[in-house]
């Protein structure tokens, strides 16, 4: 690289040309944009006063233009540079702008080998080829996202009015119904417990959601609460495997999954606004860390004219929020300890801690009930509402309950109720189960 002095000479078009020539002259080959910037004596900024292009200051050169190479055929993309200085794969991202959350990269060759330098001195220069794949499944859900945004866009949803009272109740309503696991494939006679896939998840979850509201339906609503992840998707990515790579049991395509999923929470969101203004927040899991951050950004878009509906779609591991004397923290508990959890509120957020009488931390990942409290911080971890995959049942996590829960909360007296919804209840269980 030229020394930043030797990058203050002043520049003219004609000692531009001049010094290119003889740079070409000494390497007895092409010059590339690479070669230039690391022997000349000028700046890139010095020939682009003149030049749109380093092409057209090789041609006012009279030199030949370097045959780099890239090209990209359908869901491939290779590249070629054969007299560069560029040596490592971070050079050439760099260089060519490479865009590593849409492709990977398969292949990457350097060959090195010393040219003339001139004066008998010698140069190390390489030939680089690189060979990427496109990564189907996160262009796939882009596409997604960006049609969708391109829908709300173009629809402009202008949302149904409605009318709200003018006294304040001074109650919130919570739902939180993690781990619904939208995807997995159960077959009660692998597992002999109940069938799941996306059809059974979806209605399901529609049921628990309408039975928690009649259940809550005597109170007023200042607001609601409705927090949306938690592994509510089973895996994470087209090959039906969660963020970190595990393998699971998938139902169908996750296209395919994700598309339920997005019109499931929608309408949940369009059925809870007509209780209260709601803010959704969105909490992601070991099993779908991206999609429900890609939810998230999709309902941002839905829901972008709504005044009464909210979107916490921040990629943070832990979310709080504030109803008066109410603190409330989210994550989805597979990280970090249960019993830090109260200290790690009032560090992470003193203020609202210092504000606030009634905290909790609410949890889902363990598909299990339990209640654990330190020194007035409740830490709650919340049940799930899927049967057991045929993992889950080799293991022995069998025969947990499958609720969901919604709380009351006032902003003065903190938690007022509870209302419980059993999926185990809906039909004997005679019926549901197949022992084989």
């Amino acid at each position: 690289m030229a020394s930043s002095s030797k990058k203050q000479a002043v520049s003219t078009k004609s000692a531009l040309l001049k010094e290119i020539q003889e740079l070409a002259a000494k390497s007895n080959s092409s010059v590339t944009r690479n070669f230039y910037r690391e022997n000349s004596k000028y700046s890139e900024a010095d020939w682009q006063k003149f030049f749109p292009k380093f092409n057209d200051f090789l041609a006012a050169a009279g030199l030949d233009i370097p045959s780099e190479t890239s090209e990209i055929s359908g869901d491939k993309w290779t590249i070629a540079l054969p007299r560069t200085n560029i040596h490592t794969l971070e050079q050439l991202v760099e260089y060519c702008e490479i865009d590593l959350s849409v492709w990977e990269v398969e292949r990457f060759v350097a060959n090195k080998w010393d040219a003339n330098a001139g004066a008998g001195e010698t140069m190390p220069l390489f030939q680089i080829k690189a060979f990427l794949k496109k990564k189907a499944e996160v262009v796939a859900v882009r596409k997604e996202i960006e049609e969708l945004k391109e829908l709300a866009k173009s629809t402009a949803r202008s949302p149904k009015y409605i009318a709200r009272p003018a006294q304040i109740s001074g109650n919130m309503l919570e739902i939180n119904v993690p781990d619904a696991h939208f995807g997995k494939l159960s077959w009660g006679v692998e597992t002999g417990h109940e069938n799941y896939d996306t059809k059974i998840a979806q209605a399901t979850f529609m049921r628990a959601l309408e039975t928690l509201l009649d259940r809550t339906k005597a109170h007023k609503f200042d607001e609601v609460l409705f927090v949306v992840g938690n592994d509510l998707f089973n895996s994470d990515d087209i090959e039906g495997r969660t963020t970190k790579g595990t393998s699971v049991s998938t139902d169908g395509r996750y296209h395919k999954t994700f598309y339920k999923v997005r019109t499931t929470i929608i309408a949940s969101i369009e059925r809870l606004r007509q209780v209260a203004p709601v803010k959704v927040v969105m909490v992601s899991g070991n099993h779908d860390e991206l999609s429900v951050w890609h939810l998230g950004d999709s309902l941002e878009c839905y829901f972008h004219q709504y005044k009464d509906v909210e979107i916490d779609n921040a990629p943070r591991p832990r979310k709080y929020h504030q109803f008066g004397n109410v603190m409330l923290m989210f994550t989805h508990g597979d990280k970090g300890k249960r019993a830090d959890y109260p200290l790690l509120m009032a560090t992470e957020n003193s203020v609202m801690f210092g504000a606030t009488k009634y905290r909790e931390a609410h949890t889902g990942h363990t598909h299990m009930t339990k209640l654990d409290e330190q020194h007035g911080v409740r830490v709650r971890v919340l049940p799930a509402l899927c049967p057991p995959d045929d993992w889950h049942s080799e293991q022995g996590f069998v025969c947990n309950l499958r609720n969901a829960e919604a709380y009351v909360w006032n902003r003065n007296e903190g938690l007022v109720g509870i209302a419980l919804y059993s999926d185990d209840a809906q039909e004997p269980i005679t019926t549901k189960r197949v022992i084989g």
